[in-house]
């Protein structure tokens, strides 16, 4: 019985490493100010070469911004005023990296290359209004709930500016209605619907600037059902009884 209780000892020790690393998606490789992780009811102050596990809720002050490296030099750039969660990941090429994130306001630069823009790997980005996959691309993103001209009735936008690749943007309706936005070109979600598509020069932030949600699906298109991610139930938030497609949500207060 002694052997066994040994034996058993020695299987804990080597399985708890292979588990560890396998929740480990990256690693803090630059910061700037300040900005903390939300890990297992623990608040934790960032600091460089930290590792990024799953489930970490990072945020970001208003003075801080920082880089999470991935596998093959692949990065998620998180911007000031920024929370991004990590909410699944997947082994590439035997190394743990984040297959779903949520970004739940601010701004988020995602450099997605080598392993990463491969047919069987997913990386798929949610914001509160929209989904969406990218195949190997460099793109930025954008989300908040703050009033836009033009949009009376709306609080959510999400723009997205793409660099380099595709990104199939997709707002959270079921079925989803989707766009292709290719290298150049910018998009802007206002609440369930899109705001417009085109190319040129854009930034974010802006009204013509762009939409998003990110994921790269394995060898195919996405088919995401409505509040895939951290972001439950079937109605866009922001939007007036799930209507998608702008002007939508609740009247803004008289201020």
């Amino acid at each position: 019985m002694w052997s066994l209780a040994v034996l058993a000892m020695v299987a804990i020790v080597a399985i708890a490493p292979a588990a560890n690393a396998q929740s480990t998606v990256g690693t803090i490789t630059q910061l700037a100010g300040t900005a903390n992780i939300q890990r297992a009811g623990a608040t934790i102050a960032v600091a460089p070469n930290m590792p990024v596990m799953l489930h970490d809720r990072i945020a970001t002050d208003a003075n801080g911004s920082l880089t999470i490296g991935l596998i093959d030099n692949s990065s998620l750039q998180l911007g000031a005023s920024s929370t991004l969660v990590i909410d699944d990941s997947v082994l590439v090429n035997g190394v743990g990296a984040p297959s779903k994130v949520g970004l739940l306001g601010g701004n988020l630069h995602s450099i997605i290359v080598g392993a990463m823009r491969g047919s069987s790997t997913t990386f798929e980005v949610n914001t509160p209004n929209a989904i969406g996959a990218v195949r190997g691309t460099d793109f930025e993103m954008h989300t908040d709930n703050n009033a836009r001209q033009g949009y009376p009735d709306c609080f959510q936008f999400t723009d997205l500016s793409v660099d380099d690749g595709t990104v199939q943007f997709c707002n959270t309706a079921t079925p989803p209605e989707c766009k292709d936005i290719k290298k150049g070109e910018h998009s802007t979600m206002a609440c369930g619907g899109f705001a417009g598509a085109g190319g040129g020069a854009g930034g974010l932030g802006a009204v013509g600037a762009t939409a998003i949600g990110v994921g790269l699906a394995a060898g195919a298109g996405v088919g995401i059902a409505a509040g895939a991610g951290a972001f439950g139930g079937s109605s866009p938030p922001g939007c007036k009884n799930g209507q998608p497609g702008p002007p939508c949500g609740p009247k803004s207060p008289k201020k």
